[in-house]
């Protein structure tokens, strides 16, 4: 009798100290979300990518994992998403046929195309499919934007697995981080003056989230909480340091460039443009190029296109939306992006893009009809 006795009061004191010891963890957890929130709400952002691996043709590249839902939280707001059955931000599945009369439309670009910090409904793509379908024009505009994404990554998803659905129009967003980002993934190289492929596998931080979003628990703390977006960020910014040796900066989507173009980078950037405008023209397919501003300490906004290159983008292209020429269409530049955050693009400029692509798509349409 004692024996068991004594054996009740081990386990009794064990489960004592269990209970204590996870109240303690789970108190000092709470307190430091709080301090977290307090010292940090402003600049911090709760936007997990959810990125997962996939094969196009003989690359392996990332995209959004399909038939997702799920929000970003940032001090502007939170912000809803849905993916569809193909990993493109859409409330609808999406088939490689097209249906009888029916004019379809590729987005490309990275966090700005997928629309980091606007609702589903508000980014460019819904923008001119909602326009152009009001216009009597039956029409599905495809966002595969992509957080991260370069000009390298959307050549290879064009050209393996974009042309599959069939494309009237191609949009590609450029942006300023768009040189580094080409150098980064090393998947195009310029060689005797060509470009040529160098690797066929680009997957960033994939395998990471793959093990880590397999568990409900780590999506909703992606989601939720500041202290687990804090850590995360923190650990993730020092591998990224350790192991990036040919490019340097942040993998974040900041409305800012992380370095200056170098010559090299421009002259890959020239030839994976040349490159998408040669595939499209031989596809039957119109390039439009759309400017995406960036924040710039000297002017405020700029455009993300180098002067140097301008000339080049014009011709490599059916028709290019520049910032330049697009200034007193913004009506206050203060607004051209979120106020806080990771400083996206905003709803409104979204807006404006949308309807430049729209108007532009209505009067090819009219003209060739």
């Amino acid at each position: 009798m004692k024996s068991n006795s004594g054996k009740k009061n081990k386990l009794k004191s064990f489960l004592g100290v269990l209970l204590i010891f996870s109240i303690s963890i789970t108190t000092g957890l709470l307190i430091g979300e709080v301090i977290v929130r307090l010292l940090y709400k402003k600049e911090m952002v709760l936007f997990p990518r959810y990125h997962t691996d996939v094969k196009y043709g003989d690359f392996k590249i990332r995209r959004i994992k399909p038939n997702m839902t799920f929000t970003h939280t940032s001090f502007d707001g939170t912000f809803h998403f849905k993916t569809n059955n193909k990993g493109f931000r859409s409330d609808k599945d999406l088939n490689y046929k097209k249906e009888p009369g029916e004019i379809r439309v590729i987005a490309l670009g990275d966090s700005h195309t997928q629309g980091y910090e606007v609702n589903q409904d508000q980014t460019y793509s819904s923008v001119s499919e909602n326009m152009l379908n009001k216009n009597g024009l039956k029409s599905t505009v495809i966002n595969a934007g992509v957080s991260g994404f370069s000009s390298a990554e959307e050549l290879v998803f064009l050209e393996n697995e974009g042309y599959k659905y069939k494309p009237d129009y191609v949009v590609v967003a450029l942006f300023a981080n768009d040189f580094e980002d080409n150098m980064r993934s090393d998947l195009f190289e310029v060689r005797n003056d060509s470009i040529v492929v160098k690797n066929h596998e680009y997957i960033p931080g994939v395998s990471i989230q793959n093990k880590l979003y397999k568990y409900g628990i780590f999506r909703w703390l992606g989601e939720k909480s500041y202290l687990y977006g804090y850590a995360f960020n923190t650990v993730w910014d020092f591998i990224k340091k350790r192991s990036q040796k040919a490019a340097s900066g942040k993998d974040t989507e900041l409305a800012i460039a992380a370095n200056p173009n170098t010559k090299y980078s421009e002259e890959l950037m020239k030839k994976l443009i040349s490159r998408l405008h040669a595939y499209c023209k031989a596809e039957g397919i119109k390039l439009i190029i759309i400017d995406i501003p960036q924040l710039d300490p000297a002017v405020s906004v700029s455009s993300s296109i180098p002067k140097n290159m301008l000339s080049h983008v014009e011709k490599s292209c059916d028709t290019l939306f520049n910032y330049d020429n697009m200034i007193n269409e913004y009506s206050d530049r203060s607004l051209i992006h979120v106020k806080h955050g990771h400083r996206h693009i905003s709803a409104k400029t979204h807006k404006m893009m949308g309807q430049k692509i729209s108007e532009y798509i209505l009067s090819d349409h009219k003209a060739v009809n």
